[in-house]
């Protein structure tokens, strides 16, 4: 004997909806910074999507700086001002120029120390946005931030002391970012912000060894795992082992290396349905 089916009628729940103080939270409709023909067909992504949090992690000079370049030169086109955290001390003004980069019209903070400074200028940034003091829509390039300590890692470091450092910067990296700068990120996503704040962390990587005999190594981000967690999409560039290869070409019999062949792996996508 079948048995049967449970039928509800919801009735009243419009009318608890109506008494209680109900929260609709309307988003902006997705926009993205436009990005190169080759970055689109590897990635299946249209671009850069605004008013998220990005990782861009990878092992050194396998092109993670290029892309935030690419994207800050692409955002200029679209009014939205480009803000860099520079940490990353062999950052090249000259190729971000080359590459369509006017620093003129964007906001760099260069020779950042810690951490905790870094995350204080995102902070004022976002701040001038919400009260109107920068009418613009913002793009933030932090390179990189795992090169950076935390001030009590470089107080360690000052004074000679070792040890504990990199896991008290992965706290600090918990609780300014994680819980703090990732959110109010997201926020201007909300149609009721202004404005709307993007971030890319460019972030160095190292090979850790398998975890059990006979597994494949792997490569993890500086930092801890908080900015993984925090980002909506994660990129890493170059191999887990091995790095990039150069392109060269041959003139008069010398040969020149003229740019870099790289992997690019979508490993994390919050936004869209595709990765590859």
């Amino acid at each position: 004997k079948e048995k049967p089916v449970l039928s509800k009628k919801f009735g009243k729940l419009s009318e608890y909806k109506a008494k209680i103080n109900f929260k609709d939270v309307k988003y902006k409709p997705q926009e993205w910074i436009n990005m190169s023909p080759a970055f689109k067909e590897v990635t299946k992504l249209p671009g850069i999507p605004t008013g998220h949090i990005i990782m861009n992690y990878g092992k050194s000079d396998t092109g993670k700086s290029t892309m935030g370049l690419e994207a800050a030169a692409n955002a200029q086109k679209l009014g939205i001002i480009p803000v860099f955290i520079i940490t990353e001390n062999k950052f090249s003004f000259e190729r971000g120029e080359k590459m369509g980069v006017n620093f003129e019209d964007a906001i760099v903070h260069n020779g950042v120390a810690t951490i905790e400074e870094g995350c204080k200028y995102v902070k004022e940034t976002l701040d001038a946005q919400e009260s109107g003091d920068l009418p613009y829509d913002v793009l933030f390039i932090w390179d990189s931030i795992g090169g950076t300590p935390s001030e009590k890692e470089l107080g360690k470091k000052e004074e000679g002391e070792s040890g504990g450092g990199m896991m008290v910067t992965a706290r600090v990296i918990r609780e300014e970012i994680t819980r703090y700068l990732g959110p109010r990120v997201n926020a201007t996503r909300n149609d009721s912000f202004p404005y709307t704040s993007t971030i890319i962390f460019i972030n160095h990587a190292y090979t850790a060894p398998p975890s059990m005999p006979g597994a494949p190594p792997s490569l993890v981000p500086y930092g801890g795992d908080g900015i993984y967690y925090v980002a909506t999409l994660v990129f890493r560039t170059g191999g887990i082992v091995g790095r990039s290869s150069k392109v060269t070409a041959t003139k008069n019999g010398d040969e020149f290396g003229f740019a870099l062949k790289t992997d690019l792996i979508v490993q994390k996508n919050h936004i869209t349905n595709v990765s590859t």
